[in-house]
């Protein structure tokens, strides 16, 4: 008797089949997305034909900025100073690009558009637990922790995610032509947008949205009565959230106090703290500009010239500019920016959704990379390989 091997679970699919539930799986605990990320190397080496992977990679216009990037890392870790503490990890995080290099290994497909709605069905399961907690009804334990408790890097991402949701389901209701399926878009749209502005705590989340939406409605306004609404809907929006949510209010308005004060070198509250980290690294950099300090040293130099100040416990400095300024220099900072504008270039060349969607990812990433380490905490890194490999499967530098 014969049995019947759907498609989506056959060997060589299995890669595209992981690779579209993933999305997902960001907004679960962090063991999710890395035993994730196990099932699908796992499904790439048991999938065959690697060469077909190859040529998806190599042909990929990430391919050299992504090389690059690694290529300095290497040759700072060869020729700068290596801490005994936490060198290997440090030089692990500068690596993270590489794993998009085998997401888009497995080519593009249908898996694309499912892994799109996939990441709206997550965000929307992330809207509801936040409006779940409002109510009291989550405990304050695995898999809600992070959206009961503020807990740093994964409830920033939680929020981050939901502004790039918003801005992706936005500019689907800006382009969808189908009115049949519109009122649900919209619907869906503002139930992101209200969780993500009351109830997500994560200032960059909000910049990222504001930012993603400003991108969508300059990009396809027109003087008509349709873009006219849009805009007048967005403004709308932002006015209630300002009014609305406390929370919200407060951190801007305690972020703009902050900077006054520190440029005055008057006293900051503990929100303004990374002002401070910013100031101590910049002093960092400026010892070794061009090659930087080694990988892994940002921490134990930062400890030693923030001792007995509040801010010495930090792990990062909260700014990937900065971080790579210090450990691997304006060369190592470079090669990033060759990546981040690599990702922009190809973007505007693609157009359509996938141009659109890339465009939003790195505009989030030019961003999120001044008030957070982006890329140096792997609950950032992974997520932002996963949604970028969506985009960037089955693109090459021919334009194919």
């Amino acid at each position: 008797m014969k049995y019947k091997i759907y498609p989506a679970i056959r060997r060589e699919a299995l890669p595209q089949t992981i690779l579209t539930l993933l999305p997902f799986l960001l907004f679960l605990p962090t063991g999710s997305m890395f035993a994730g990320l196990l099932l699908f190397l796992l499904a790439v080496l048991i999938s065959g034909d690697y060469r077909t992977k190859w040529i998806n990679i190599k042909e990929n216009p990430l391919f050299w900025p992504i090389l690059g990037l690694s290529a300095v890392t290497c040759v700072a870790a060869i020729f700068l100073d290596r801490p005994t503490h936490k060198f290997w990890s440090g030089f692990a995080h500068y690596q993270t690009y590489l794993l998009l290099l085998l997401f888009i290994s497995v080519g593009k497909g249908d898996w694309q558009r499912r892994a799109i709605t996939v990441f709206f069905m997550g965000a929307l399961f992330a809207a509801t637990l936040f409006y779940l907690n409002q109510f009291n009804v989550l405990p304050a334990a695995p898999p809600f922790t992070s959206y009961v408790i503020y807990g740093g890097n994964k409830s920033i991402l939680l929020g981050i995610l939901l502004a790039i949701a918003a801005g992706l389901m936005l500019y689907e209701i800006t382009v969808e032509a189908d009115r049949r399926w519109l009122l649900l878009r919209v619907l869906a749209f503002l139930y992101v947008v209200i969780a993500l502005l009351f109830f997500a705590k994560t200032r960059t989340g909000h910049l990222v949205f504001v930012l993603l939406s400003l991108l969508v409605l300059l990009r396809y306004f027109t003087v008509s009565w349709r873009s006219v609404f849009w805009l007048s809907s967005f403004v709308l929006i932002m006015t209630l959230a300002w009014h609305s949510a406390p929370d919200l209010r407060a951190r801007v308005m305690g972020t703009a106090k902050d900077i006054k004060a520190f440029s005055q070198g008057n006293h900051i509250s503990g929100d303004g703290i990374r002002l401070e980290i910013f100031r101590i690294t910049s002093q960092l950099i400026v010892e070794k500009p061009i090659t930087g300090h080694g990988i892994a040293t940002w921490s134990p130099l930062y400890k030693n010239r923030a001792q007995g100040l509040p801010i010495e416990i930090m792990t990062t400095p909260h700014n990937d500019y900065l971080l790579y300024s210090v450990e691997i220099g304006l060369v190592g900072l470079a090669a990033l920016l060759w990546i981040w504008l690599t990702q922009l270039i190809v973007a505007w060349k693609m157009g359509g959704d996938h141009g659109m969607w890339l465009g939003m990812l790195g505009v989030t990433l030019v961003v999120g990379g001044m008030f957070n380490s982006i890329l140096r905490d792997a609950v950032f890194g992974l997520a932002f390989m996963v949604l970028l490999a969506i985009p960037l499967a089955g693109v090459t530098r021919k334009g194919g």
